[in-house]
């Protein structure tokens, strides 16, 4: 009955929303009915891989078919730079942010240890897990995840995630059979690794991204989706497999440190003098009139960030990678 179910259904009526499943199960049955070799989720795994002459990445595996899922249909679907006009003085608190971003990470042992080693850091796709605007649509290899995100809802206030409990509302899953290597996407929007081991975070979500380009829509770059019904006890059910969100929002040092950065509006005076340098014809300020417009605009200058890795939090990430990769970089390597 189910076989009899799927294949009297047309591609073109599943991918333009005219038909709708039942919920977010009905999807991942289909694929599978379709022949597509997925599994519900995987303990992240990731290989080392050469994206171009100048970046070695650790991607997350397998690196096809891609899935995007979202509580609601949106249109245009945009990346969060575009979801919204920028003042001039919002966009150099964004690369503020940052730069600042990047200099916390730039203490994190693993990370230092996969400097070391060869190995790109994708910064930009990183602190897009993390909240910081950027031109990043991000992208998963596993089902699951997607599903986890298409049949819940972000609570800001709360700083968690909660099941989508409405029986009226459409969810829809993204799906890109090519994966990393979709000629669409690399055309002129290209798709990367994000999901690194260093943070857990975008780790667990085994993370990729689409760079759009301003003026592009997600929805053009990927017309596969399939939209489906929001169900309560599906939206329960994806919850609790991922332990209500905790197995894919593992303690992590940084989610803290970006959120009180972003929330009191603090930054270093050391990143601000860096973006004025490297952004001379974006920003017709000397440093003086970039940092007297961050201060009246609300924003905190110190002389560098103070939302670094305490020796503490340095002390658990190491011990957490050598119980996870023994062998790897020696304590003394820490600073």
């Amino acid at each position: 009955m189910k076989e009899h179910y799927f294949s009297s259904l047309k591609n073109v009526d599943i991918h333009s929303g005219a038909f709708v499943f039942k919920d977010v199960f009905e999807v991942f049955n289909y694929l599978k009915y379709k022949g597509w070799n997925i599994g519900w989720y995987a303990a992240p795994n990731f290989e080392v891989m050469q994206l171009d002459e100048s970046r070695v990445v650790a991607a997350p595996v397998p690196f096809t078919p891609l899935f995007r899922g979202q509580n609601a249909y949106f249109d245009p679907c945009l990346p969060s730079l575009y979801r919204r006009e920028w003042t001039t003085i919002g966009e150099l608190e964004r690369l503020v942010q940052l730069e600042d971003f990047k200099q916390i990470l730039s203490r994190n042992p693993e990370i230092q240890d996969q400097i070391k080693t060869g190995l790109t850091v994708n910064y930009m796709g990183l602190a897009q897990h993390y909240g910081i605007e950027t031109n990043i649509i991000d992208l998963t290899n596993s089902f699951g995840v997607a599903a986890f995100f298409a049949t819940s809802y972000y609570d800001a206030l709360a700083d968690c995630y909660y099941p989508v409990m409405e029986c009226v509302k459409m969810g829809v899953i993204y799906f890109e059979p090519m994966g990393l290597f979709s000629t669409e996407f690399h055309k002129n929007n290209p798709v990367w690794p994000i999901g690194m081991e260093a943070l857990s975070r975008p780790g667990e979500q085994r993370g990729y991204g689409a760079y759009l380009r301003e003026g592009s829509d997600f929805n053009w770059i990927c017309p596969s989706r399939f939209f489906f019904w929001q169900n309560a006890n599906a939206s329960i059910r994806c919850f609790n497999l991922f332990n209500g969100g905790a197995a894919l929002f593992p303690y992590d040092p940084m989610a803290e440190k970006v959120r009180c950065m972003r929330k009191y509006r603090i930054y270093g005076r050391d990143s601000l003098t860096k973006v004025i340098n490297e952004n001379r014809d974006k920003f017709m300020w000397t440093l003086e009139e970039a940092e007297r417009g961050l201060v009246e605009n609300g924003c905190t200058l110190l002389e560098t960030t103070p939302f670094h890795y305490t020796e503490s939090e340095l002390s658990y990430i190491t011990n957490r990678y050598h119980r996870t990769y023994p062998g790897s970089f020696p304590d003394s390597s820490v600073e």
